[in-house]
């Protein structure tokens, strides 16, 4: 039962820090999986060292798997290793977080074609990249569709709540108000 983060470059450090308490106060088990061994700069400049690349760990070990937004996603949009990876993990049926613009990364890897979601990208930049479904889109802070949770960014706090409801953990919801 081991929730796995990834990082890839220029991911947002600050959306991860209440998600991370949670598992942390939990004693969940969590590991850090980058798309190689190299160190990972986050947005804000915090070098990471991922424990694990993305080629390196068995999906069937995780039950859940967040996904941090990212200020400039250009950078990931021909990973296609990545995808294949989120794509894995999802027919593990393992629950996948994914806040602010982390989205894109699971409509790009076809997991969101059927599920109800939310993402900090505006309407015009989910058309233009072309790989969201539009009636799908729900207008709201996180959205929980069938082990799939979405947020827009400036939620993090409710995002890492609700992930830690999902997974049943037990956890102070108090702490970070």
């Amino acid at each position: 039962m081991t929730t796995g983060i990834l990082l890839y470059p220029r991911f947002s450090e600050y959306e991860l820090t209440v998600v991370l308490s949670v598992l942390t106060q939990a004693n969940q088990p969590k590991i850090f999986i980058g798309l190689n061994h190299e160190p990972v700069k986050g947005e804000a400049g915090l070098i990471c060292l991922p424990e694990k690349n993305i080629h390196d760990v068995d999906p069937e070990l995780l039950t859940s798997l967040i996904l941090p937004g990212v200020d400039d996603f250009q950078h990931l949009l021909d990973e296609k290793p990545l995808f294949e990876f989120i794509r894995s993990v999802y027919e593990r049926d393992a629950v996948i977080g994914a806040i602010s613009s982390a989205p894109f990364l699971l409509a790009k890897a076809g997991v969101l074609l059927d599920r109800n979601y939310t993402t900090g990208i505006s309407r015009q930049g989910r058309q233009f990249l072309g790989v969201f479904s539009e009636k799908s889109y729900v207008d709201a802070p996180y959205v929980f569709d069938r082990g799939i949770l979405t947020a827009k960014g400036a939620y993090f706090i409710d995002f890492a709540n609700k992930f830690g409801q999902v997974l049943e953990l037990d956890f102070n919801r108090n702490w970070y108000r």
